[in-house]
């Protein structure tokens, strides 16, 4: 797991790169949304989301491809979910933000059967995290599930699913705009002098 990680470090923070920069452009479309409009905050946050996973999709399509060249000389074995494993990897910090987003809400509500001071912390602490990280999806999350902690986990699917089908596409050369043939290439005619 540790060999596998080294081998595709450059990957995995290439995928955790193209995260910060569309969390970047999330928490800049948050602020111009910030005023309460709740159409233009779901079409900035739906915008930010393709943005997102149009940048991780380009990245495993073109993984998947050299990959694809490594197994037709032989020197590496078929792996179709690789990318699958490669987004798992870039997705340790959703997951670890998700999961303690969870356990916060669980051990810090008020009207729940704990109700520790800690768990608040921790839920307060991680939300702000999210609230960075994954600004992206902060349109969606405050018009449809601002109290629900399910959907910090529901944020993860859209990411892995998009690299594992980027990864197979890439890996066996099809393309999202297949169906459409490319335009031919005009040549060039020879002029006599």
């Amino acid at each position: 797991m540790i060999r596998f990680f080294k081998d595709h470090s450059k990957i995995i923070s290439r995928l955790l790169l193209y995260q910060f920069g569309a969390a970047f452009l999330g928490i800049i479309l948050s602020f111009v949304t910030a005023e309460g409009n709740n159409v233009i905050d779901l079409i900035c946050s739906i915008f930010a989301i393709l943005f997102y996973l149009t940048l991780i999709y380009m990245v495993m399509w073109e993984e998947g491809a050299k990959e694809r060249i490594k197994i037709d000389g032989g020197r590496a074995p078929y792996r179709p979910f690789k990318g699958l494993v490669l987004s798992l990897y870039a997705n340790v910090p959703n997951i670890i933000i998700a999961v303690m987003i969870f356990i916060g809400f669980i051990f810090g509500r008020k009207d729940g059967p704990f109700a520790y001071s800690w768990g608040t912390s921790i839920y307060a602490v991680f939300r702000m995290a999210a609230i960075l990280w994954e600004s992206m999806f902060n349109g969606i999350v405050r018009l449809y599930s601002p109290r629900n902690p399910a959907i910090f986990f529901l944020m993860i699917f859209p990411a892995i699913a998009v690299c594992t089908s980027g990864y197979y596409m890439g890996l066996n050369n099809k393309r999202i705009f297949g169906v459409f043939p490319a335009p031919p290439k005009k040549k060039k005619e020879k002029q006599d002098r």
